[in-house]
């Protein structure tokens, strides 16, 4: 009976050990920019928890209200965008690929970039995973955008200026490309 109960714990030891593929798809800057409408550099005035019957009922999402210009197109205003979950501790809804608490403080510089109006979250306009929000941080006299590592938009840090310049370039080009459709989206 002893041999037994360890031949199963082993077993589901084993079982819960196997590799899990990871739901973030690494993605340069072109890659990004194929799947998204737009990318705006900005400051957080606000951030607050809402929820939206998608992708199930009642799901938490964090809305950052982002004063800033868009990167693509030069329009200035105010940006709304959410994400799929939330750092709230009273909403306990936390996903392993939103971004980093660090990285959507009110107050904090960020470039996101976004994918306009998706349907399949309520027409809202959404940054689909850490891989779409930079914290940007000044220091030295002037702005960094702070990079992601290997397989991101941007592995390292780089300099806010040369981040707006790639951002124009790879618009120019995806324009003349078209916009791709998100993997494993209906889009």
């Amino acid at each position: 009976m002893r041999m037994k109960s360890c031949v199963a714990a082993l077993l589901a030891t084993a079982i819960v050990a196997l590799p899990v593929g990871a739901a973030i798809k690494a993605m340069n800057l072109a890659q990004l920019m194929s799947i998204t409408d737009n990318a705006v550099h900005g400051t957080i005035i606000a951030k607050q928890s809402i929820r939206v019957d998608a992708p199930w009922p009642n799901a938490v999402y964090t809305k950052l209200t982002i004063e800033g210009a868009s990167l693509r197109t030069g329009e200035v205003g105010t940006f709304e965008v959410v994400f799929h979950g939330s750092h709230d501790r009273r909403d306990d809804y936390i996903i392993s690929e939103m971004p980093d608490l660090k990285d959507t403080r009110v107050g904090g510089e960020v470039v996101a970039f976004l994918e306009q109006d998706a349907p399949q979250v309520a027409g809202l306009d959404v940054v689909h995973s850490w891989a779409g929000l930079y914290r940007v941080e000044r220091g030295f006299g002037q702005a960094v955008v702070i990079g992601k590592g290997k397989g991101s938009a941007f592995p390292a840090n780089t300099a806010l200026a040369e981040v707006n310049q790639r951002v124009l370039t790879t618009h120019a080009d995806i324009a003349k490309l078209g916009k791709s459709p998100i993997p494993g989206r209906d889009k």
